[in-house]
């Protein structure tokens, strides 16, 4: 080689200040004399393969114009730590489901109380809303082009929220369905409750009250009203309609499902720590008596039976009266 000779550098170094030892960077080149055309030659075919990562040590000095050069001074050895592995457990292990093994939906990932797991439908899927551009309309060329899909948004799901409106919240999100699940399990659980009694009072089946009171006229606990059966439709219709309508007027979900006050005369409610207990408990009582009036339905459309008579007759042959014979015959 020359005395001084110039080589293309792989990367854009700026200028070095002035020196007494022999010249070694000039922007965008280096300049290598004779003495280091060695080692300049390993150090370019080393940064055109790959970024240089076991320098550590590095001398830098500042140039007139404001530029910083980083030069390599050594190496060091360095010892690789070896790092274990450690298999966390999954989030769904030991969690309760509504059947063994059952695959539970990416949706529903325990945080809101009574989740099982199950939505075999995707009900409770959270919805994706998505951003397009603008249609793009050229009326010389006759071509309407569609915007396209230019971003993506899914909402977090949250246990009931005090927040009375909420940004892309949907009309029917999974916390809609929860409070309709629970809505639908108080009057399910009056219902259970008034059908075991009045035919335990009275011996008057569920499905029949409707055709007693036309016949005999409406009473309650053996006394009679002075309103017709239509009369007490168009009452029971105003006043729960007005009772649904003040409570959906309530923009708070919490304050709508649990106002608290005089629908809890007890204080039950009052403690913090037990109130999400009571909230599963009331929510696994909901279920059970949802299912209890679907299966006073299929009986009393099966047998034509009340859900007392029912039970007599099973209890009397419980190995020929039985699910699997009624449906049979």
């Amino acid at each position: 080689l020359p005395a001084c000779t110039e080589v293309p550098s792989p990367f854009p170094i700026r200028t070095a200040p002035s020196s007494t030892k022999p010249a070694l960077i000039v922007r965008g080149h280096l300049l290598l004399s004779h003495q280091f055309a060695t080692m300049a030659s390993t150090v370019a075919a080393a940064s055109s393969l790959a970024s240089v990562s076991s320098i550590s040590g590095a001398a830098s000095f500042n140039a007139s114009n404001g530029s910083r050069v980083v030069a390599a001074t050594g190496t060091k050895k360095t010892t690789v730590k070896r790092t274990t592995t450690v298999r966390k457990p999954s989030p769904d292990a030991g969690r309760l489901v509504w059947f063994p093994n059952a695959k539970i939906p990416d949706h529903l990932d325990g945080s809101i109380i009574g989740d099982r797991g199950f939505d075999p439908l995707g009900f409770g899927k959270p919805a994706e809303y998505l951003q397009f551009e603008l249609d793009e309309l050229d009326q010389n060329a006759a071509i309407n082009k569609a915007g396209e899909v230019i971003s993506a948004f899914k909402p977090a799901k949250t246990e009931v929220s005090a927040t009375p409106f909420v940004p892309y919240n949907e009309v029917f999100s999974i916390i809609r369905f929860r409070e309709n699940e629970v809505i639908h399990g108080r009057w399910a659980m009056l219902a259970v409750l008034g059908a075991l009694v009045v035919e335990g009072v009275t011996g008057v089946t569920w499905q029949d009250a409707g055709k007693v009171e036309l016949e005999q006229g409406s009473s309650y606990w053996g006394l009679n009203l002075p309103f017709s059966i239509t009369t007490l439709v168009i009452l029971e219709v105003l006043i729960i309609g007005y009772v649904e309508f003040a409570r959906n007027a309530e923009l708070n979900t919490e304050k709508r499902l649990y106002p608290g006050g005089y629908f809890d005369p007890l204080g039950l409610a009052s403690d913090a720590n037990k109130l999400d207990t009571l909230k599963l408990a009331e929510l696994k009582h909901c279920r059970l008596a949802m299912i209890s009036a679907l299966g006073f339905g299929v009986q009393a459309a099966a047998t034509g039976k009340g859900p007392l008579d029912n039970w007599t007759t099973h209890l009397a042959d419980p190995f020929n009266t039985t699910i699997i014979q009624t449906f049979s015959n």
